[in-house]
């Protein structure tokens, strides 16, 4: 293990402040404040410049060229420049320094530095009950559960537009304005971190402990621990320790669980026999994604699987079969199979650290101010020790 040192921000709205040194750079959101070629091109630059191995960007809710179905659909013709959107997505192809995740997952080996390796998934997607690109109907939880199933199991950063409901998500507008979706999937996936943007008062990070003691009731968490700003006068770097020697570690090995090199998600004894195609991850979009936008499924390298490892018998308080069966009953029949594959070799991962990384900070008479950017230090794998 290693430390890795990441530098997050959002909502940076062509404000482009100096950065602390780090090891990877991740943007979330707020690229740019209308999305035009010449606003993207600067952030792109800028980010391009900045002296971090690996940048990991999405695109937000104003970054509207990047969604080409809701820029077609949605574009004023009062506007006075039509920007061709295929032209902004070929525009960030052309930063090859600059990884651009599209509802996505990627791993990631520092050749440099630590020399760690770990897994990250990014998603501009956001509930729609604000103005702007890749929204998605709030209201419909078959369809939000579909989206953030996308997650892999094995993350160890998930990247998004929106927070997870509950979780940096309050303002005086909003109120609680994350996605409760998600924030079922960050129960299920257990990242070492999640971050976000958008709302600018919530800003901040905090630790969840995630309650996996009743497997049969998912979704719960015993605490929330807040993080205090050393940086909150400026006069220090807003960092948050996760590590061994900083003296409050996180609680999260980041174990795979039993099927790394498999499916995410155990199948029933009904569902093997279908199809393993992977799903779209916008079905409820008029259309696809945007050409050379590339989705990545979690579903795209299922294999059967037949064996329910021993940890999850003993966490439902279930006495283990002598022998590997096929169809364990009455537990897992009574779980989500998704729900069932997070909780398999998984009991490592109890923690996640939560950061709203916004930076722009927008008041009642539209005065801009500005926070800093978030710092984590946290320990990962080296490369030969990743499973």
């Amino acid at each position: 293990m290693a430390t890795t040192r990441f530098v997050l921000i959002s909502d940076t709205y062509g404000y482009h402040p100096a950065l602390p040194k780090g090891d990877v750079l991740c943007h979330a959101r707020g690229l740019s404040n209308t999305g035009s070629i010449f606003e993207l091109r600067k952030a792109l630059d800028w980010i391009d410049k900045a002296d971090f191995e690996v940048k990991i960007i999405i695109a937000g809710n104003k970054d509207i060229t990047l969604d080409e179905r809701y820029y077609q659909k949605h574009r004023r013709d009062s506007d006075k420049e039509f920007h061709d959107p295929a032209e902004c997505i070929r525009l960030v192809a052309t930063y090859p320094n600059i990884k651009y995740l599209h509802h996505q997952a990627t791993t990631i080996h520092l050749k440099s530095g630590p020399k760690t390796t770990f897994k990250i998934f990014g998603s501009p997607l956001i509930p729609d009950h604000s103005e702007g690109a890749f929204g998605y109907n709030r209201s419909d939880d078959t369809t939000i559960e579909r989206h953030w199933s996308n997650i892999p199991l094995d993350v160890d950063v998930v990247l998004t537009h929106t927070p997870a409901y509950n979780h940096r998500d309050a303002s005086t507008k909003w109120q609680a304005a994350g996605c409760e979706g998600l924030r079922k999937a960050l129960w299920q996936v257990r990242p070492r971190i999640a971050v976000c943007g958008r709302i600018a008062e919530a800003r901040g990070a905090e630790t969840v402990e995630w309650n996996l003691d009743l497997p049969l009731s998912p979704f719960l968490e015993k605490q929330t621990i807040q993080w205090t700003d050393p940086g909150a006068n400026r006069m220090a770097m807003s960092l948050v320790d996760l590590t061994r020697a900083g003296g409050n570690p996180l609680h999260n090995d980041g174990a795979p669980g039993p099927r790394a090199h498999g499916s995410d998600v155990f199948f029933s004894p009904a569902e093997r026999a279908k199809p393993t195609a992977p799903s779209r991850v916008f079905e409820d979009y008029d259309e696809a994604p945007s050409s050379g936008v590339t989705t990545v499924s979690s579903f795209s390298d299922m294999t059967a699987h037949t064996v329910v490892p021993q940890d999850f018998w003993n966490a439902a308080n279930t006495a283990y079969p002598s022998e590997p069966i096929l169809d364990p009953q009455p537990v897992m029949s009574r779980l989500h199979h998704r729900n069932a594959a997070a909780l398999n070799g998984r009991s490592g991962r109890q923690e996640t650290l939560i950061v709203n990384a916004s930076i722009v900070i927008t008041n009642n008479l539209n005065r801009l101010s500005y926070n800093q950017p978030i710092v984590v230090d946290i320990e990962l794998p080296v490369g030969n020790e990743a499973v």
